[in-house]
């Protein structure tokens, strides 16, 4: 009969010995369980790698925009005009003088004492339609019950436009109730946008006893319902004495690159100033060293090499992950030749704009000297970086080379795929071990029941015999 506890029917501590041969079975396991932490350890190094590699890529396609080495900055009093200005703007002194601003249309009716009283006739619906000089026509519907101020104003805010091609546009005018005196309300109606194109010419409806009060008609505003309360007018200034007159107040492309947007008129002409910003070029130049230099010390950290011991093969536990590594060292090695093989144009390489390489491998800024060439030369400076735009530049090489690195099948998920690959078969190869260690333990266990049971078996027989000895012995006595 089979012992539920081994060593009960023997009195050896047969679990024990059960338990040794299993701890020493189970070392088969460790150099798969080495291998497969070294594997891990290597897909999480190719982890920091591309993370680093795509930080420095985004720093270095700020490079490539050449508008970003031709950065230019308005300077002007802000409290009669702003500027906003691009590239292609012109380095220069610009004298603007504002004789108006642009306004927008704007009527109101006479003071009615209810806000919410209905105003028009008992029929059932009536339209009001306001037109502009520029053609544009708002028709809104009205219902009985919505012919007070409120109502009209909040269905000329909600109303549509409908266009030639049949599509729906915002309404055109803004309406407000504005409360002019105690118990006193006026219906105030306005062109969204400025100009004297966005004139409101008309306003009537078909229902005669609402359009007495709302009734509008530009050409006979002395006998019109509603009062012109202001009128549209267009913007009118100089730039460098030429009279400009826009229908807006914001002025785009006066000049190439220049957009001016009017605030107040002036009494005498205001000085606007466009000068070079280099401090974008200078910020992103710094950025992208930065960047460079914490992939230095990713790659650092994932190389680093410490003997276990003095004069010792043997590696500390703490080493990178990726010594050795050929696809690591491809790819620094690639990116530091891009650096030293020097491009066309006045300036070829990197010292010569103020970055500089250590012996550490880092990269360092002279900010004066970059300082300096941005200013006098920031056309050559992006040349270093651009080149033809297209292939040559160093931030056209660099960030074509590291794309193909971090790119998806690119070098680096080529590398993190081979090593999946090989951390599945190491998973596979782990779980065979371990079932034959299993069934290695469980014959021992069979085995060890066996033996527990066999000596018990003669246990019980040589206790039997001595007993029957004894009987015969005291027989003969």
């Amino acid at each position: 009969m089979a012992m539920s506890v081994l060593g009960i029917g023997s009195g050896i501590d047969l679990n024990e010995v059960l338990n040794q041969l299993e701890s020493v079975e189970k070392t088969r396991l460790t150099p798969i369980k080495s291998q497969q932490k070294a594997v891990n350890a290597k897909i999480s190094g190719f982890g920091k790698l591309k993370s680093a590699l795509t930080a420095f890529n985004s720093a270095t396609e700020k490079l490539q925009k050449k508008d970003l080495f031709q950065s230019k900055i308005a300077t002007s009093n802000d409290s009669y005009f702003t500027a906003k200005v691009n590239s292609q703007a012109q380095s220069g002194n610009y004298a603007v003088s504002v004789e108006q601003l642009a306004t927008s249309h704007s009527v109101a009716t006479t003071s009615i004492n209810d806000k919410n009283m209905g105003l028009g006739s008992d029929s059932e619906s009536r339209t009001v339609t306001i037109k502009q000089a520029n053609g544009s026509e708002l028709n809104i519907e009205l219902s009985k019950d919505e012919t007070s101020l409120e109502s009209i104003a909040n269905a000329i805010n909600h109303a549509k436009v409908t266009n030639a091609d049949g599509s729906t546009s915002e309404s055109t005018m803004n309406a407000a109730v504005v409360r002019s005196g105690t118990g006193s309300y006026q219906l105030v109606i306005t062109a969204k946008e400025t100009g004297e194109q966005q004139t409101i010419t008309s306003i009537s409806s078909d229902d005669e006893q609402l359009n007495n009060i709302i009734g509008f008609d530009y050409n006979q505003k002395d006998n019109a319902n509603m009062t012109e309360v202001c009128q549209a007018q267009d913007a009118k200034f100089t730039f460098n004495g030429i009279a400009i007159t826009s229908a807006s107040n914001t002025v785009k492309d006066v000049v190439a690159g220049i957009d001016i947007t009017l605030k107040a008129t002036t009494t005498t002409s205001e000085n606007l100033t466009i000068t070079a910003d280099n401090e974008k070029a200078e910020e992103a130049i710094k950025q992208w060293v930065e960047a460079f230099n914490q992939l230095q010390s990713t790659i650092s950290s994932l190389t680093k090499f410490t003997a276990k011991e003095a004069n010792s093969e043997e590696l500390d536990s703490n080493n990178g992950p990726l010594i050795g590594d050929s696809t690591l060292r491809n790819i620094d090695q690639s990116i530091r030749s891009i650096f030293a093989k020097g491009q066309a144009g006045e300036f070829s390489v990197l010292a010569q704009i103020g970055v500089n390489m250590d012996n550490n491998g880092s990269l360092t800024i002279n900010q004066t000297q970059l300082q300096k060439v941005l200013s006098e030369n920031s056309e050559a400076v992006a040349e270093l970086f651009i080149g033809d735009g297209q292939n040559s530049g160093i931030a056209n090489e660099v960030f074509a080379k590291i794309s193909g690195f971090i790119d998806n099948d690119g070098m680096i998920d080529s590398a993190t795929n081979g090593l999946n690959s090989t951390l599945k078969s190491l998973d596979k190869r782990y779980e065979q071990v371990n079932n034959s260690i299993e069934q290695t333990v469980e014959r021992y266990r069979v085995q060890f029941t066996k033996l527990d049971v066999l000596i018990s078996s003669l246990d019980s027989m040589s206790n039997y015999l001595s007993t029957q000895f004894d009987m015969m012995a005291n027989l003969k006595k």
